[in-house]
């Protein structure tokens, strides 16, 4: 670029000094002389007319015997006053010449009058005048067709050409505009559409690797309760709390269970390896709400009592909800799990309400809540709280929980009281 605008300075200035220099010689004082040379022819002409008599001597002019003189023409001094006024008005003179006209006396006697046609030298000035705007103009064209070449093909040559360099090197960023160039214009914005797009397709890939890390951890962060009960079962066997032998065969039913719900964990991170938490499909139905409450129950209720933690459950309407039962209770027990570990292990309550023709169902538990502006965060992923301590966790339980709701048509949100902290999940009929 810097040498074009060499290029173009350099022929404006060789152009504006060639015509300086050539008006300069054209026009100096020299090429102007002729312009009083034709007095010279003049007065050798009146000698001889002096000599002779004034109407012959026009007849014996010859143009090409002057350099200056281009006609000569006589008029008696007895003429009619109207054609010796039209002789003086220059009637018949060509308009690219001048004329003047002498009286021609004879034997001190005035005989008649010469009128001398000539060219003074204007017609040269105008044509070199001429020639040089020409000259002037052809410059300003050239000048203006270099200035086009720079504008509509090296500027955008010029952004483009470290484009592509960039895009290898992963370089997305910052964007082009749309050129209006007819060379390049749809070239830019081709390329622009490339760049747009990589840039999409990496954004994608990010989001969906952030996804997949995020529901592998989800998953093997679910995988800690059912192992949390089968400890809690076994030592409970270990250590023969159970005397009857129907408990001890329903302890050993449920740590059956609680191994089956192990492997379908695996095997959902597994199939989750390779997808991303936007994929994951919500099953959506209707089922009434005694039924989930009691599949909900049943799974904790032992561990609750093991622990010494009261279960207390709320009046509620045997309605009809819309959703996906079983991530509901995935969002349960995550929900449940938090109570355990952060609560201060005295009761978990769950009661049930109606707000703007939806089903509100609340999860509180005893304990110290978190702090107020932290509560902001507390479905953020990868986020703990004040309260996490040293206890286990990566922070993405409540981050899966909201995101299976939302995905259900439904929401949660928290609220904190000097009680404890208490999580409402919103569903839909």
């Amino acid at each position: 670029m810097k040498r074009f605008n060499r290029l173009i300075l350099w022929v404006v200035l060789s152009g504006l000094a060639g015509i300086a220099a050539f008006a300069g010689y054209a026009l100096s004082p020299l090429r102007t002389e002729h312009s009083k040379a034709y007095r010279i022819e003049v007065n050798r002409i009146l000698h001889q007319a002096s000599q002779q008599e004034g109407p012959a001597f026009p007849l014996m002019f010859n143009a090409s015997d002057y350099s200056y003189i281009r006609s000569m023409s006589w008029m008696d001094k007895d003429a009619e006053p109207l054609a010796i006024q039209r002789f003086f008005d220059g009637s018949g003179v060509k308009d690219s010449e001048e004329y003047i006209v002498k009286p021609i006396y004879l034997d001190e006697r005035l005989s008649g009058f010469l009128r001398f046609s000539y060219e003074d030298g204007s017609s040269y000035i105008r044509g070199t005048v001429v020639l040089i705007v020409i000259l002037l103009l052809i410059l300003a064209a050239v000048t203006g067709l270099l200035l086009y070449v720079r504008a509509q093909i090296i500027r955008p040559f010029h952004k483009i050409e470290k484009l592509p360099y960039e895009l290898a090197k992963g370089h997305l960023n910052p964007g082009m505009k749309e050129s209006k160039s007819r060379f390049f214009g749809k070239f830019i914005w081709g390329l622009d559409l490339l760049r747009q797009t990589l840039d999409t397709q990496r954004q994608t890939n990010h989001r969906l690797e952030k996804d997949r890390q995020t529901l592998v951890a989800s998953l093997s962060h679910e995988l800690k309760t059912p192992v949390a009960a089968i400890k809690l079962y076994s030592s409970a066997l270990s250590d023969g709390l159970y005397e009857s032998e129907a408990k001890q065969r329903d302890c050993a039913r449920l740590i059956g269970q609680k191994a089956e719900q192990i492997e379908h964990l695996i095997a959902s991170i597994i199939t989750t390896s390779v997808s991303s938490l936007q994929e994951v499909e919500i099953q959506s139905s209707e089922f009434y709400i005694r039924d989930w409450l009691q599949r909900a129950v049943h799974n904790h209720k032992e561990r609750l009592d093991l622990l010494k933690i009261r279960l207390e459950i709320g009046g509620y309407q045997n309605k009809l909800l819309l959703g996906d039962p079983d991530k509901l209770l995935e969002v349960l027990d995550n929900i449940i799990e938090n109570a355990i570990k952060y609560g201060d292990g005295t009761r978990i309550g769950i009661t049930f309400e109606e707000e703007d023709f939806r089903q509100l169902i609340r999860i509180e538990n005893s304990g110290v809540p978190i702090m107020a502006n932290e509560l902001p965060y507390i479905f953020t992923s990868f986020w703990r709280g004040s309260n996490a301590g040293d206890k286990q966790g990566n922070g993405l339980g409540l981050f899966i929980c909201k995101q299976l709701l939302q995905k259900m048509g439904g929401d949660i949100f928290v609220e904190a009281s000097g009680r404890g902290m208490c999580f409402v999940l919103v569903l839909r009929y």
